[in-house]
C-alpha cells in the first residue's frame, strides 16, 4: 500500500519519478503483487505514522517489521504484530481497489511526470 503523497514527491527528476511508477505498474501484473494506494481524500490515516511489513510462513509465529529513521526493528510479539495487522487491515479498506491503484499510478506518471 502507498499513500497517494508518494507519487507527486519529487525523488531524483522527473525521469526517474516516471519510470519508477511505470516499474510499479508492470510489478503490479504479477499475480503475486497487489498495488493498493490510499487516496488523499482519506486525510490523516494509520499508515502515515510510519511504514511497517508483516511476514508471515508456515510453522513460525507472524512478524512485524517496523521501519524507523532511527532504525528498523524487527517484533515478534504476538500482540503488536495483531495490532499492526488490524492496522494492515483498516488502511486496505481505505485504499483504492488493484485497478484504480494502477489506473491512479499510471495516469499521474504520464500527467505529472512526462518531461
Amino acid at each position: 500500500m502507498l499513500d497517494e503523497a508518494v507519487l507527486h514527491r519529487l525523488i531524483g527528476s522527473a525521469k526517474i519519478m516516471h519510470d519508477q511508477l511505470g516499474h510499479l505498474i508492470d510489478m503490479s501484473a504479477r499475480p503475486s503483487i497487489a498495488i493498493q494506494v490510499v487516496p488523499a481524500g482519506i486525510g490523516a490515516h494509520a499508515g502515515l505514522l510510519g511504514a511497517f511489513a508483516l511476514a508471515s510462513m508456515d510453522g513460525t509465529p507472524d512478524i512485524l517489521y517496523l521501519d524507523t529513521a532511527v532504525q528498523g526493528q524487527t517484533v515478534i510479539d504476538t500482540a503488536l504484530v495483531r495490532k499492526a495487522a488490524s492496522v494492515s487491515d483498516r488502511l486496505r479498506a481505505q485504499a483504492l481497489p488493484v485497478g484504480l491503484s494502477c489506473d491512479l499510478i499510471e495516469r499521474v506518471a504520464n500527467e505529472r511526470w512526462t518531461q
